[in-house]
């Protein structure tokens, strides 16, 4: 008989994008050799018991109260509503134990140390993760946040006040193993539980990631060296640095595509003017997803100057499409390209990574050879790492080594 697993995924969603989706893909791994109960919310309840059947796992649907879901939507404090679900989905969890032993429970998303693992406490082996929050910006490169540099300070102190919350310090000790999402939430965890932390990136390969062919070789330079991003458009992705880079490196036959739409568009579009750039650079808007293969299809380089973020989609989109990536090495971005399948920028002092960045660009605008490596080995890396095939068996060794199989 296979061992049973209790998994807890808030965000679930079969036919969903990000963390609705990891959230998913978490429970289809686990149910190829464990049993599974699922508990998520009912946002997708439809799609969750089709998919459930296909694989076997028997869902569970839990919500927050009612007047309490009412109250927050309208005045804010989306954690209480968290907080909530946790303690039904404890009550629902164990019950659930009682009437049928489980061998591990996992809490897959949230995707943040912040809301508590409750059901950690049912006394079998819990893993918890992957798990992201400690992610901030760099000291030094506040100047990129504008307004936004007031609210990144209060959430850092936020988020070590929430580190000391007594639910949490729980959730951290009795948790047996810690997916964390990257190594700068790894140091921000506790040093007394960094020995069972492993780091995990979140992003995983969609079917139409794996599916994309291998592209003719590009041979010489093309007239126009393209720069692709692909985002939220939020202070913390911090595209100024991409614009100074450019400035500072010299090039002038170039084109910097910026895909997406958010609040820190119109401080970008001025910092685009005032370095004389807007022929050059292009902001596109928001597309729908099925739009974007044509861009990545032209795109010689992937831009992703993150300050804050745990992983980021868009990285690993470019990586499956053979377009190589120029981020900085810090954060989830820093976790998923290594020096192999892209270039990743130093972050110490603001003028030092301008510099860096730009020779980088130059780099790769003079050496299409160079371009060619590094997305061949892009490729490769997001096909060893980052296919749900390799995150199953993460996932099974740490099972079978909790449970002592």
């Amino acid at each position: 008989m296979k061992p049973r697993v209790l998994m807890i995924a808030y965000a679930c969603d079969p036919n969903g994008g990000g963390e609705h989706r990891l959230g998913w893909g978490w429970a289809e791994a686990a149910a190829r050799n464990f049993e599974v109960d699922l508990i998520t919310t009912p946002k997708a309840r439809a799609a969750v018991e089709l998919s459930c059947r296909q694989i076997g796992a028997r869902p569970h649907f839990v919500e927050a109260p009612g007047w309490l879901r009412r109250v927050t939507e309208t005045a804010g404090g989306g954690w209480w509503r968290k907080m909530a679900w946790q303690k039904r989905v404890a009550k629902l969890a164990t019950r659930l134990h009682r009437e049928r032993e489980f061998a591990v429970v996992h809490q897959t998303t949230f995707h943040t140390f912040r809301a508590p693992f409750s059901a950690a406490q049912l006394g079998v082996p819990a893993v918890w993760g992957p798990i992201a929050g400690g992610e901030h910006v760099p000291p030094g490169f506040e100047r990129y946040l504008g307004s936004a540099r007031f609210s990144e300070a209060s959430r850092k102190i936020t988020n070590q006040l929430w580190l000391r919350l007594p639910s949490i310090q729980r959730s951290l000790h009795q948790a047996q193993a810690l997916f964390v999402s990257n190594h700068t939430t790894l140091n921000f965890l506790p040093a007394s539980v960094r020995a069972k932390c492993q780091v995990v990136a979140p992003n995983a390969l969609r079917a139409e990631d794996e599916a994309w062919p291998s592209p003719v070789a590009k041979l010489g330079t093309t007239e126009i060296f393209k720069l692709l991003y692909v985002g939220n458009c939020v202070a913390t992705r911090a595209i100024p640095i991409v614009l100074e880079a450019l400035q500072k490196s010299g090039l002038r036959d170039y084109q910097f595509e910026v895909v997406g739409t958010g609040p820190a568009l119109k401080g970008w579009r001025k910092r685009a003017q005032e370095l004389g750039m807007t022929e050059q650079v292009k902001f596109v808007g928001k597309l729908p997803y099925e739009q974007l293969s044509r861009y990545y299809e032209a795109a010689d380089v992937l831009v992703f100057p993150a300050l804050r973020d745990s992983g980021g989609s868009a990285v690993l989109e470019a990586m499956a499409r053979y377009v190589p990536v120029v981020c900085l090495d810090w954060g989830g971005p820093g976790e998923m390209v290594d020096g192999k399948s892209g270039i990743k920028i130093p972050v110490t002092t603001v003028a030092a990574t301008i510099e860096a960045f730009a020779a980088a660009l130059v780099r790769l605008r003079e050496s299409p050879a160079l371009r060619g490596e590094l997305a061949r080995a892009a490729r490769l890396r997001a096909e060893s790492m980052f296919r749900w095939e390799a995150k199953r068996v993460l996932l099974e060794g740490t099972y079978d080594r909790l449970i002592g199989r």
